[in-house]
């Protein structure tokens, strides 16, 4: 009996995208309903690697920085760039 998993497109597409959007791999291998090691080896398989220390189902801060370490919101930035308002 072959255990190998079969991926649909969309669910490939979750795992593309954890790294990038930050889901915890809890909440992954929830919403695929499979184990840890079959999540990852599909990763393996779709030459990406997930981010495993993100357990808590907090959203990663992916605003970049400045120079001066202080942290950028990209959307704000254009707000703030369509509007007219100091930069």
């Amino acid at each position: 009996m072959n255990n190998k998993r079969t991926f649909t497109p969309s669910e490939d597409a979750l795992i593309l995208k954890q790294p990038v959007d930050g889901i915890s791999l809890k909440t992954l291998e929830k919403w695929l309903r499979t184990g840890r090691e079959t999540l990852l080896r599909r990763a393996a398989e779709l030459g990406v690697s997930l981010d495993i220390n993100n357990e808590h189902d907090e959203p990663v801060d992916t605003r970049t920085r400045r120079r001066s370490d202080e942290l950028v919101d990209p959307l704000l930035q254009r707000l703030r760039r369509v509007h007219g308002g100091r930069n």
